[in-house]
């Protein structure tokens, strides 16, 4: 079949997670390449999808499947980070598509290419890299190669013109989500039950499948130093879908594809609490008894929405707690106004799981500091932690600060995995990377064989799931900078 444009979501959840992604790490969908697939098949052209991380690849067999006019790779992940560490696979692709045909064009787009295009397109056998969104590029691109535009005449693109290497003017954001971004191309994907959410977000249920993540916003009005989320905008901001929008996209989701486990990536899902009332009362009068997780920032908890949170079928949500010590968090540019324990205390007190996210290796950090951060996380004792080192990923103020200093940043863009055997975070002011990291897996394994929260999660979910815990902890991770 010819197809105009196939989209080519690239993984790498193997090299990213190691063991862990065999049965603990989610299988998630490419919301935001479904978003960008829909978008462009609404303007007539006929597009398609491949997941490398459930149909695998192979170069020959693609091609001559879709016979695409155009290749578009988005390199966006579920969460900021895992933009840089996906590179790597996606690489691998664009060799493999060019070693079998150098004439097919490809454009890559996403937040790292986004954050480095001048090193994407000198790096990748690309031929186009989007900055920005994506979907105005895209329909551009596809103007010039029918003949319809001028290569200078496409915004937000980088490209190779003669001997050199060209950018255009920035596109603009999408101004009107509910408009132009409406839709997701959830029909393209395989099979919604291939997918799988984490195991944590079913504590208690018997299937993790099927699962969609999705969003009903787009970026983040802070600017965390550690954070490169909005790389992809071009300045800190949040727009909306409404609430309608949202309503119609899980009313599909359920009734034709029967989705139960829904994690909305929203950076910060609550900030306009009157949005969220509302959607919740939407979900309460439809009863879809779903299991939803969603991102919030500590001090944006509004304790009158938590209950009917919790009725909506919000189980989960994940804080960014990041560091114990205000001085630290204060450091990045991370300012929590709330009392940390009564937030957590009102949370579990209406019902709802959460997730700790903690860093560790912070600019400020000390030994001292960390401790602190583990002994806060151990004292809260949220239902799942995540427990991360600092990286300076592109598109991040921590990135600005280090691209020039020899021997800081890791050698490879996987380096930039959390779970990678190439892991190599930040050193503080006053810890090597090594130290960083040792003391970040000591921490995990310390977490999640603490008899206190182990006996939380028994009573709350049963047994299943506290030996669930404990076979995760037999997994070794291999560090390359711990080895001996």
């Amino acid at each position: 079949m010819k197809t105009d444009v196939l989209f080519i979501h690239p993984g790498n959840s193997k090299k990213t997670y190691q063991d862990l992604i065999n049965s603990y790490t989610a299988i998630a969908p490419p919301s935001w390449t479904s978003l960008l697939a829909a978008y462009v098949n609404n303007k007539g052209y006929f597009v398609s999808i491949h997941d490398v991380n459930i149909e695998g690849f192979d170069a020959k067999r693609e091609i001559e499947k879709y016979n695409p006019k155009l290749i578009v790779i988005m390199v966006y992940g579920h969460q900021p980070s895992a933009s840089t560490q996906t590179m790597t696979n996606a690489s691998i692709i664009i060799n493999e598509i060019k070693k079998y045909n150098k004439n097919i064009p490809i454009a890559i787009g996403g937040t790292h290419p986004s954050a480095l295009p001048e090193i994407t397109l000198k790096e990748e056998k690309v031929d186009y890299v989007i900055v920005g969104e994506g979907a105005y590029q895209i329909i551009s691109i596809l103007e010039y190669l029918n003949g319809k535009k001028n290569i200078k005449e496409i915004l937000g693109v980088w490209f190779r013109y003669k001997s050199f290497l060209l950018n255009n003017k920035p596109a603009e954001l999408i101004k009107d989500l509910d408009l132009e971004l409406n839709d997701y191309a959830f029909e393209l994907l395989p099979d919604l039950s291939k997918y799988r959410a984490h195991n944590f977000h079913c504590f208690g249920y018997e299937m993790r499948s099927p699962y969609i993540s999705m969003n009903t916003s787009l970026g983040c009005p802070y600017n965390c130093d550690f954070c490169c989320i909005n790389a992809l905008f071009g300045k800190p901001c949040i727009r909306y879908w409404s609430v309608d929008t949202v309503i119609q996209w899980i009313n599909e989701l359920v009734h034709a594809y029967n989705i139960k486990h829904i994690r909305f990536d929203d950076e910060l899902f609550i900030l306009d609490t009157k949005r969220v009332e509302l959607l919740c009362d939407k979900l309460i009068e439809r009863n879809y008894d779903l299991n939803i997780w969603a991102y919030a920032r500590v001090d944006t908890i509004n304790e009158k929405l938590l209950k009917k949170m919790r009725k909506a079928g919000f189980n989960w949500l994940c804080l960014g707690i990041e560091s114990a010590n205000e001085k630290v968090r204060i450091g990045v540019n991370k300012r929590i106004n709330k009392d940390i324990k009564y937030v957590v205390k009102s949370i579990k007190e209406n019902g709802i799981n959460i997730q700790g996210n903690y860093m560790f290796g912070l600019p400020d950090d000390s030994l001292e500091t960390m401790q602190e951060t583990l002994d806060l996380s151990i004292d809260l004792n949220c239902e799942h932690a995540n427990f991360y080192c600092t990286m300076p990923y592109p598109g991040s103020k921590l990135y600005e600060q280090h691209e020039y200093k020899l021997n800081i940043l890791p050698e490879s863009w996987n380096g930039y995995s959390q779970y990678s055997y190439e892991t190599k975070p930040l050193p503080t002011k006053y810890l090597s990377a090594s130290d960083v990291l040792r003391f970040r897996d000591n921490a995990f394994y310390e977490y999640f064989s603490n008899n206190d929260y182990l006996c939380m999660i028994h009573n709350k979910f049963g047994i299943k799931f506290v030996n669930e815990i404990q076979d995760m902890l037999k997994i070794k991770i291999k560090r390359n900078i711990l080895s001996d």
